[in-house]
């Protein structure tokens, strides 16, 4: 691959911050819809979906996770707790 190191190098990413509300299955979901909604209206190469849980309680440990989720529309998204 040849690089011109003249030409702009830009990398559309989207990154959506949610709290965790109801339940995780659904901030998930809904997360994922809104996501790729962005994802393709600027035309991203990459989403991430991040979910704050700030339920009193809970773990560290159990609050903490990463994987790839495929969204309705088709695109992969990593989704991160927090």
């Amino acid at each position: 691959m040849v690089w011109d190191v003249d030409a702009p190098q830009t990398r559309k990413i989207v990154i959506e911050c949610k709290l965790l509300h109801k339940s995780l299955e659904q901030t998930i979901a809904e997360g994922l819809e809104q996501t790729a909604e962005y994802m393709d209206r600027c035309a991203a190469e990459a989403g991430h979906l991040v979910i704050f849980d700030r339920r009193e309680g809970e773990r560290w440990e159990d609050k903490i996770f990463h994987f790839r989720r495929t969204s309705i529309s088709g695109v992969e998204i990593d989704v991160w707790g927090m």
